[in-house]
């Protein structure tokens, strides 16, 4: 037992051990010294096997427990990441019910702009486009045109044709529409309307500005003077050419007035005759000067093929038929057909 102890506990027995190993008999001795030995050992490493194991699941159980706060802190950056952000999204395109220059109207199935949007195309299930109130609504395009197109459901673009409009910088065209109406939302009177073939100016009207008119006649009510004026230029064309009725046709313009015909003749035709106010038509000086201050007649001559008048001082004494428009001292700087 002694041996047993120095060898697994380091001891060196005790007085009470050593009675009883008297006590026993030299053979039961060495069986029990084995059967000591092999206990004491045994549990010892037992005990030994068992710490090694709790301190490598304790060092295991640790680094899962930083792992999982590490992979905790990832997720709450990343997710404190997308909430700025949002935020960030919605201050700057401010949505609410809509967004900053929008508003959505669910209950009315509506959808409200704001001031000025851009947008490139609007596809109108309903095709209404109106504004609220007093305020206008305006239509623009950058450097284009605006063009609004009615299509068929269930039909080809191609193959069918739709109704179109276009409002561009020359012009506005409407192609493949019945009818073509411009109303007052508020009172329901018609201001123009492609159903009737004659175009009126509504009460309190008195004056169109457009720049160009493509029509077949233009009239002013009875006992009215139509007056067309231009800051710059009139132009007046006809395919079959253009007639003019009225009681008085007075024609005036800063520089010049040309009448032309391609195909036919120009015709002035009137009752009483037709004037023209020679007191604006350039003169031009006869070869020989004559010795009167002042002429009181006048001979109005036409320049070939500029179709321009000019009018030469007739004499006192002849007769107009005498007097040549050609024998006139025609010179740069008053050659009436330059000028």
């Amino acid at each position: 037992m002694s041996a047993l102890l120095d060898v697994c506990g380091n001891d060196t027995g005790s007085p009470s051990i050593s009675k009883a190993d008297d006590n026993l008999s030299n053979s039961d001795g060495p069986l029990i010294k084995g059967i000591i030995r092999q206990n004491s050992c045994g549990s010892m490493h037992a005990r030994t096997i068992a710490s090694s194991y709790s301190m490598s699941m304790a060092e295991k159980s640790t680094k899962r427990r930083y792992c999982l706060w590490m992979l905790t802190l990832i997720l709450a950056i990343i997710g404190l990441c997308n909430l700025f952000l949002n935020i960030t999204v919605i201050a700057v395109l401010r949505i609410s019910q809509g967004m900053e220059a929008m508003e959505v109207i669910p209950d009315e199935n509506l959808l409200k702009f704001y001031g000025r949007t851009d947008l490139d195309k609007i596809s109108l299930q309903s095709g209404i486009c109106q504004s609220y109130g007093d305020e206008p609504m305006e239509i623009s395009g950058d450097e284009a045109g605006v063009c609004v197109d009615v299509k068929n459901r269930g039909r080809s673009y191609e193959a069918y044709p739709h109704s179109k409009l276009g409002v561009q910088p020359n012009g506005t065209t409407m192609s493949q529409v019945e009818s073509f109406e411009i109303k007052d939302p508020r009172t329901g009177v018609t201001y123009f309307t492609t159903d009737f073939p004659n175009f009126g100016l509504p009460n309190g009207v008195k004056t169109i500005d457009v720049r160009i008119a493509e029509t077949h006649r233009i009239t002013s009510p009875v006992n009215e003077s139509l007056a067309i004026k231009s800051d710059n230029e009139i132009s007046l064309h006809g395919a079959e050419g253009v007639r003019m009725e009225s009681k008085d046709i007075a024609w005036s313009a800063d520089l010049d007035i040309y009448l032309k015909s391609v195909n036919g003749s120009v015709v002035l035709d009137a009752k009483d005759g037709v004037f023209i106010d020679v007191k604006e038509i350039p003169k031009a000086p006869m070869f020989l000067q004559s010795p009167a201050a002042s002429h009181e007649q006048y001979k109005v001559c036409v320049c070939m093929p500029q179709g321009k008048l000019f009018k030469v001082p007739v004499r006192p004494g002849t007769s107009s038929r005498t007097v040549n428009c050609a024998r006139v001292a025609r010179t740069p700087e008053n050659d009436p057909c330059l000028h």
